[in-house]
């Protein structure tokens, strides 16, 4: 009775191995914001978390802190004043690729994806939906995405500085 109980957990292991995402992960991507009227409002972050599941869920993850600018000032005044990153640390982003048919992760190519989900910035969530790309090279992937956020749309106040930012994404996978 051992015997079966034990082979049958065993087929069921497997079973459950075989249908199993896989799930790809980073803890140095790359995500770079700029203001579209002004070229020096520009900044980096190259320590963002961000995880893709062949299911589709993807996110993003990072402290606010970590966005580096040109001008140590302007780091400064973006930190205290604009996005107050001591009361409001982290932005992050959870959502799914809607066209996931058209992505394979087990084949080289390039895939261009629509993603929907929500981010949170400065203590507010909005759902966004954004067009990007996944390519799988060597069997991991990449993803690049680059999207439009009104400052306003989460109560972040830069009017005197910039209301929009062009925000790019470049994140590679192991």
């Amino acid at each position: 009775m051992k015997k079966i109980i034990g082979l049958l957990s065993l087929v069921l292991f497997i079973g459950m191995q075989a249908d199993a995402q896989k799930i790809f992960g980073t803890r140095n991507g790359k995500i770079t914001f700029e203001s579209p009227t002004d070229g020096d409002v520009k900044a980096v972050n190259n320590e963002v978390t961000s995880r893709i599941a062949d299911n589709g869920q993807i996110t993003f993850s990072m402290l606010i802190k970590g966005f580096k600018f040109k001008y140590a000032e302007m780091q400064e005044h973006f930190n205290d004043q604009y996005a107050e990153s001591s009361k409001f640390p982290r932005a992050d982003f959870k959502g799914n690729i809607v066209n996931l048919k058209d992505v394979n992760f087990t084949k080289d190519g390039s895939y261009p994806v629509t993603v929907k989900g929500d981010l949170t910035l400065h203590g507010v969530t909005k759902n966004i939906t954004v067009k990007g790309n996944i390519e799988i090279k060597a069997g991991k992937p990449s993803a690049r995405a680059g999207f439009v956020i009104n400052m306003s749309d989460f109560k972040i106040d830069a009017s005197s500085v910039t209301e929009k930012v062009t925000v790019d994404i470049n994140c590679q996978y192991q």
